[in-house]
């Protein structure tokens, strides 16, 4: 018998169409799909309660995101693995990720073979990162990053959409300069301003002028 074979996971993600089919994925390699939750309080509930193999956990979500919820399960001692499955590709956040207990980030778009992987991996109490986000990870330590850049962790897709926003332009109109989806627009618009510690447009521009970024090319 495999060492995935009835192991209980559960998935969290507020994307019900990903979540579905994430769910078939895992339920066709073996693993017991035992709940899905919107959000990381009611998994949290959830997981206080019933004991659970595998946490699949979404980072960007309403209530408590995949990171707190993360380090509530550690502060806890909760023993489930947690797998971090998210668009977002920053080393600064994977890294962050594994310090607030997760055992394994993984892309979105991971193939199915991969994901298998990833499982055996952390049942053998091992970490694991999708290859091409440790290739991403190594190229991204080796390019030279400017002070702003250094002390706010943004990514270089978050320059791209902040120097647009400086710029004057909409989320439409960026997500077509950038070809992104406008939902993809205001998630990064969300963490500028989350790691800027600002909390609207007016904030993000005296931010910006204290760097003089309008005068400087990203």
């Amino acid at each position: 018998m495999s060492i995935i074979s009835e192991k209980k996971v559960i998935i969290i993600d507020d994307h019900k169409l990903f979540t579905n089919g994430l769910s078939s994925i895992l339920e066709s390699i073996g693993l017991r799909v035992m709940s899905t939750f919107e959000n990381g309080k009611k998994a949290f509930i959830y997981l206080q309660n019933n004991e659970v193999d595998i946490v699949f956990s979404d980072i960007n979500m309403p209530e408590m995101d995949g990171l707190k919820l993360c380090r509530r399960l550690k502060r806890d001692k909760i023993k489930s693995k947690i797998i971090i499955l998210s668009m977002y590709e920053d080393p600064n956040i994977i890294k962050e990720a594994f310090e607030c207990g997760a055992s394994a980030y993984l892309s979105k778009n991971t193939e199915k073979e991969e994901i298998i992987k990833a499982v055996e991996k952390i049942l053998d109490n091992k970490k694991y990162v999708n290859k091409h986000l440790l290739k991403k990870k190594e190229r991204k330590e080796d390019e030279d990053q400017d002070t702003f850049t250094l002390k706010y962790k943004l990514t270089i897709r978050e320059r791209e959409v902040l120097q647009l926003l400086l710029n004057g332009e909409n989320n439409r109109q960026i997500g077509e300069t950038l070809k992104i989806s406008t939902r993809t627009v205001e998630t990064h618009r969300k963490n500028i301003m989350l790691k800027l510690d600002v909390k609207n447009n007016i904030g993000l521009i005296k931010k910006a002028l204290s760097y003089q970024l309008f005068n400087n090319e990203m």
